[in-house]
């Protein structure tokens, strides 16, 4: 596991990587303003913290595309496909990590149900994998840091506003409403929505999680396709 390692080293050594994935999300569990009327901006909030904190760790991928690391890395006896599942993972765990630990905090600081906190739980998770996924694939778009940073700041703000993660999608004018469903926050956060009106893992909960796992599938054939080298 020398490649997640490394990986994950470098990944946690940005500053701005540490500071998104491991101090945002739990200030945000701690600021009692974002909880109030149901926690729906707090949870929002977390799911745009989320897709940034995966596009961050998931840079390493084109670090190597950009330096030529990944030829080196590849004359050395290692498929490509062990290469690229062991930089998805290590992406992954901080992630998955600060998943848990929000939960966590949720059911203790903010009196969620059972019920709920298992919800967040299973779709942030889900959010994750998508988000990372999302992020590889992108990443197998550009040949620069810069234009990778430029354009995914630009569809992580346009997701998070049509997915419901800054607004409800409800008071979004028209069919607007609805292009937020290319989106997997989008059936994240509706997914989060019908568990807090009706406190129970509701059909339009499994649905959001079905949904993000089909994006997740689709993201990494995308990306698998793609030449890095």
């Amino acid at each position: 596991m020398t490649i997640f390692r490394y990986a994950l080293l470098r990944g946690l050594r940005s500053p701005l990587s540490l500071v998104i994935n491991c101090f945002v999300p739990i200030l945000i569990m701690f600021l009692r303003p974002f909880w109030t009327g149901g926690g729906v901006s707090g949870l929002g909030m977390l799911a745009f913290v989320t897709m940034g904190g995966a596009f961050l760790m998931s840079m390493s991928i084109l670090s190597d595309k950009t330096e030529g690391t990944i030829i080196r890395i590849l004359a050395a006896p290692i498929t490509m496909r062990r290469y690229l599942v062991e930089n998805l993972l290590s992406a992954m765990m901080p992630l998955l990590l600060q998943v848990l630990l929000i939960s966590i905090l949720g059911y203790v600081l903010h009196d969620w149900s059972t019920t709920l906190t298992i919800a967040v739980f299973l779709c942030y998770t889900m959010l994750t994998l998508s988000s990372v996924a999302m992020a590889f694939a992108w990443h197998c778009l550009f040949k620069n840091k810069e234009s990778s940073a430029g354009g995914f700041g630009m569809v992580l703000t346009l997701a998070a506003m049509l997915g419901g993660a800054m607004v409800p999608v409800e008071i979004l004018p028209g069919i607007i409403e609805y292009f937020g469903a290319i989106f997997p926050v989008y059936w994240m956060m509706r997914g989060i929505n019908s568990v807090l009106i009706y406190d129970t893992l509701t059909q339009a909960f499994w649905l959001g999680i079905l949904a993000m796992a089909l994006f997740t599938t689709a993201y990494l054939l995308f990306g698998g396709r793609r030449r890095l080298t």
